[in-house]
């Protein structure tokens, strides 16, 4: 059994951990079943020539097909334990200082204790970049507020930025600019607004709860300011490859044309529009803004204003 799986990718042996546990518990799924979730994995779905028949055969070894053509439940349910690469990696994290803010201190430590016989996946300085400052008081009251801003959304509670009194509701990190965005409901004016966690000064948690709508006129929110944009990027000096990182973190839909360009259009919250606008314009002359129209004409403007200033 364990060889087994080690021929496979980690996805596929959970996958299949997964579907054992669902029989188990009185899943009805057959042979067709079980191969559709497999090759629905992002593994095979990017893939031209997926190994179809050594899937099928790991199907038909680990699996018993009755009469009516369901598989046959396991003795018992799986037991999926995590395994060391990711022991590995979860050391890494809770023992990163700059972390800390995701976890509670005591249960940051106690599991902390319980991997003491584990190294790091990797060394914090082949993977992280350098906050300017994180050294410093200036970097230590930077995770101070993002403690507070955590506590805050884990136990619903408003929190005062100088006097301003703010309703949380998200926190949100751009891997990419390494940067986080806290989203806050003003109750007052019914408007959400992203800030910079780098822009809030004088944090300080605040004794009266979040309302109870407040998920609800979130949601309303971004259902009332949703938006899309819609790109026609070259295939050229992998602009592809670079349009799909830069958008990584927004639902997209795209479209190989007969020409070899893509069709790519990007929803996304009028909240992020300026992120958007940045990173269509990064992509300079490899991507084409099809629609809407006042997008298009705010790319051209732009571009026009730097030509400007060299001609």
């Amino acid at each position: 059994m364990q060889s087994l799986f080690d021929d496979t990718k980690n996805p596929v042996f959970r996958l299949l951990c997964q579907i054992v546990n669902e029989i188990h518990a009185g899943a009805k799924l057959t042979r067709k079943d079980i191969l559709r979730r497999i090759f629905e994995l992002p593994e095979f779905i990017y893939v031209e020539a997926p190994e179809r028949e050594r899937e099928e055969e790991i199907v038909d070894t680990l699996f018993k097909f009755n009469r009516a053509g369901f598989a046959e439940p396991f003795g018992k349910k799986f037991s999926l334990p995590m395994s060391d690469t990711e022991l590995f990696w979860l050391k890494t994290i809770l023992g990163d200082a700059e972390l800390r803010f995701m976890l509670p201190d005591d249960l940051r430590q106690k599991l902390l204790s319980r991997l003491k016989n584990f190294p790091p996946l990797y060394e914090k300085n082949f993977w992280r970049k350098l906050r300017v400052n994180e050294t410093t008081s200036a970097g230590e009251k930077f995770f101070n507020v993002l403690s507070i801003i955590v506590a805050a959304l884990r136990s619903r509670r408003k929190i005062f930025c100088g006097d301003e009194l703010l309703t949380p509701c998200r926190l949100e990190y751009d891997s990419a600019a390494d940067e986080y965005f806290l989203i806050v409901l003003r109750e007052e004016t019914q408007t959400v607004e992203k800030i910079s966690v780098e822009n809030l000064n004088a944090l300080t948690l605040c004794d009266e709860f979040t309302p109870n709508d407040a998920d609800d006129l979130l949601k309303k929110f971004y259902a009332e300011h949703a938006a899309e944009v819609s790109l026609e990027v070259q295939n050229t000096r992998n602009a592809v490859e670079r349009c799909f990182a830069l958008f990584s973190s927004f639902d997209k839909k795209a479209r190989l044309q007969d020409d070899g360009t893509y069709f790519l259009t990007i929803s996304y919250c009028t909240l992020d529009e300026e992120e958007i606008f940045e990173k269509i314009f990064s992509l300079g002359a490899t991507a084409t803004v099809i629609a809407p129209k006042s997008f298009r004409e705010r790319v051209i403007k732009k571009f026009s204003e730097i030509c400007a200033l060299y001609t």
